[in-house]
């Protein structure tokens, strides 16, 4: 019993332990919903365009069918001189009122003015916009666990530093209260400390909340796997890497492209349609039946074929169709403009698409710069509260300062110190959003 408690006590202490970026990162990529379903669209634009691309090759049918005539018919159709030909032909050739038949049938369309060949090309494009869909999903998905990782992680740290400042504000409200009791601090000294106490704890309880949020997100984009605590990470404030500034290979920018080429083909393929359609059709098979009669020459007195005797026939045919739609009262014309609005509409979308992505990165750069700024500031103005509250400690004990200066000051200090772990991840978050803009996320 006491070996499954220590292994129970084991597995519990291993589920609390850190969690890496880069773990995180991958148990995303392996489990997380969303990127599962867009390999699935890619793996489904995949076989969409291998159904198109065999379709182009024509189709085998296998077909059958039973008739039932109210007058007996031949197995196949006989001209009349070969029913006439000889006194015995016509009681030579067997006729049925219940035929079945059984064959082969090949089609194929031989011209249809490239509508085939656009449809073709429209899956090639799908598909190559389904992986960047892929591609541009996981890219996303790794830069939204960096950010919740990231404000984890200073939620963390400004957790631990809340707790040590409800801590010190514990030890300063039992300070006082002992003081109070020995008659040398006041009540009213006494009830600001336990408020200042009572604040800092709800602050605590507040961090805490959004901690459990955080964490709930990040367990959600890993697949539903249970998260505890993210693990410290090393910012470089003044280091940034900068990437090539070539906006029309980002896949952000091509897959705008790709969906501009599959308007212009979709439009291709309405064209084809004011052309004429030429397809070629085959067909091997036999007609097969009970004979309806006894067929008995009244010459000869020779009976050929018996009542309910089974025959059959063989029957092929190679055909050419030829259709050419002339007038359909304006609908293609219609569906023609539609789409040529379309193309035009693609073509806007991916100036815009560029322009937005300039800006976008240009944002992102001056804020990173306002970030590391702001970084400073907090790092200095923590460092001169630091010394600040030094002082007032002092000063308070000697009776020189309030407690209201005393808890001010520590309470700016806190306020800084938050400040400071804020600005120091907000600045690697934008890092991870410009790595995002440039696709070296992943």
């Amino acid at each position: 019993m006491k070996k499954i408690n220590i292994v129970y006590l084991m597995l519990s202490f291993s589920l609390l332990q850190a969690m890496s970026l880069e773990q995180t990162v991958d148990l995303a990529i392996k489990h997380n919903n969303n990127l599962k379903k867009s390999y699935l669209d890619e793996k489904q634009s995949k076989l969409q365009k291998e159904s198109v691309k065999t379709s182009r090759y024509g189709k085998i049918d296998l077909l059958g069918s039973y008739d039932h005539y109210n007058n007996a018919r031949t197995l196949v159709p006989l001209p009349p001189m070969q029913i006439a030909s000889s006194p015995t032909g016509a009681y030579e050739i067997p006729t049925t009122k219940d035929m079945f038949s059984i064959g082969l049938s090949y089609s194929i369309m031989l011209y249809d003015g490239n509508a085939q060949k656009n449809n073709y090309k429209i899956s090639e494009l799908s598909q190559a916009n389904s992986i960047l869909k892929t591609k541009l999903a996981k890219e996303e998905l790794i830069y939204n666990i960096k950010t919740l990782y990231l404000t984890l992680l200073s939620l963390q740290k400004q957790l631990y530093a809340t707790k040590q400042y409800t801590l010190s504000q514990k030890k300063l409200r039992d300070m006082i209260e002992q003081k109070y009791k020995l008659g040398s601090k006041s009540k009213l000294d006494f009830l600001k400390a336990q408020n200042s106490f009572i604040l800092s704890k709800s602050n605590e309880d507040k961090i805490v909340a959004n901690t459990e949020i955080i964490k709930a997100n990040i367990s959600l984009l890993i697949g539903g796997k249970e998260f505890d605590k993210a693990e410290d990470i090393s910012v470089d404030i003044v280091n940034t890497k900068v990437y090539n500034h070539d906006i029309e290979n980002l896949k952000k920018f091509k897959l705008i492209r790709f969906k501009t080429n599959i308007a212009s083909k979709k439009l291709q393929k309405i064209e084809s349609l004011y052309y004429p359609q030429i397809s070629l059709n085959t067909y091997l098979g036999y007609n097969f039946g009970p004979n309806d009669t006894t067929n008995t020459s009244p010459l000869t007195n020779m009976t050929y074929i018996n009542s309910g005797d089974f025959n059959y026939k063989s029957n092929w045919q190679i055909g050419l169709k030829f259709r050419w739609n002339i007038f359909d009262f304006g609908s293609r014309d219609a569906v023609l403009e539609k789409n040529r609005v379309a193309v035009q509409s693609m073509k806007i979308e991916e100036i815009q698409t560029k322009i937005e992505i300039e800006k976008n990165l240009k944002n992102a750069n001056s804020k990173l710069e306002l970030a590391k700024a702001d970084y400073n500031s907090a790092k200095s103005e923590y460092g001169l509260l630091t010394e600040i509250v030094k002082a007032e400690v002092v000063k308070y004990e000697n009776n020189m300062i309030t407690l209201d200066d005393l808890l001010l000051s520590k309470a700016k200090k806190n306020v800084s110190y938050m400040k400071l772990i804020s600005s120091k991840y907000e600045y690697q978050k934008i890092k991870y959003y410009i790595e995002y803009l440039y696709e070296k996320g992943e």
